[in-house]
């Protein structure tokens, strides 16, 4: 079975990953593709959509007022969808980005 594993290393410290607590943890979501065509539309699509809730779940959103967690958030995401897209490359599959 495939699997991709979406991975954020959470440290309010670290200006790449989303803000959490002062202590740094790792949170990992695997995304199964296994039971995907890769190859149609549909697959792609399907791949896409459970990739991005498991960036939302590794990815907490934070009041939308703070604008320094909104800025670290959006890091989080881009770096969760950028480990998912190379995992996926090492496997010679691919999506396209939304």
């Amino acid at each position: 079975m495939n699997k991709l594993a979406i991975a954020s290393a959470v440290a309010v410290a670290l200006s790449s990953i989303a803000a959490a607590p002062a202590a740094a943890q790792d949170i990992q979501v695997a995304v199964s593709y296994g039971d995907l065509d890769l190859a149609t539309t549909a697959g792609a699509q399907a791949l896409g959509e459970r990739i991005e809730a498991g960036v939302k779940a590794v990815c907490d959103r934070p009041d939308i007022r703070v604008l320094k967690s909104m800025v670290a958030w959006e890091q989080c995401k881009d770096a969760a969808m950028t480990s998912a897209n190379e995992q996926l490359a090492r496997q010679g599959a691919h999506i396209a980005a939304n």
